[in-house]
């Protein structure tokens, strides 16, 4: 009785507090229930299009034997959904156009964020978020620049290639105000830094 009544807290304490990338077992949206395995086409139809998609490449390097090396290249997708503030967001990771696992983002948002478009400090976003949920506080940046990086893993025998994709996004926040670069590698905030007063 006792270890039951401990599990039960710490399902309540764990479910009190919000935490992104949760692995999900799954997703169940309108037209069905997702799962890992499935064809992104399962998802359209199930789920609709999602409120963003986010995609990179990995290349897999394998030695076979001592003269053949092979490399597969993965298509690596992320599908957000956003179901509203009172909701956690949804995101299905797919390789190659196969779902390979749904996560738990932050909560949802309204669409209407013209509110907080204007301010976008430290203080709304963090290091850890994801794009939406950058888009969900600040709206749209002023510009947006990005390149690919290359990183390259050695796994015993096997050698990953990573093809990052990194983003600074800024935000002039008017003559009175610095400007925010924020930076993204693979949809993730990574750095916040302040520019110049804005224009």
């Amino acid at each position: 009785m006792r270890s039951t009544g401990i599990f039960l807290l710490f399902l309540t304490l764990a479910s009190a507090v919000p935490c992104a990338d949760v692995l999900a077992a799954a997703l169940s949206c309108d037209g069905g229930i997702i799962s890992t395995g499935d064809r992104s086409i399962d998802v359209l139809a199930k789920c609709g299009a999602p409120d963003s998609k986010e995609s990179h490449q990995e290349e897999l390097g394998e030695q076979l034997d001592d003269n053949t090396k092979q490399k597969v290249f993965v298509t690596v997708e992320e599908w957000t959904y956003n179901f509203g503030p009172a909701k956690f967001m949804r995101i299905i990771v797919l390789k190659n156009g196969v779902v390979a696992n749904i996560r738990l983002g932050n909560y949802g948002y309204t669409r209407q964020a013209e509110p907080a478009q204007r301010e976008c400090g430290e203080q709304l976003v963090s290091v850890g978020d994801s794009k939406t949920d950058v888009l969900a506080k600040c709206g749209e940046p002023t510009l947006k620049d990005s390149h690919v990086e290359e990183i390259r893993e050695r796994l015993g025998d096997t050698e990953r290639k990573v093809f990052v994709t990194v983003e600074e996004w800024t935000y002039n926040l008017g003559p009175t105000r610095f400007v925010r670069i924020l930076t993204f590698r693979n949809s993730t905030l990574t750095d916040i830094r302040t520019g110049g007063y804005g224009y």
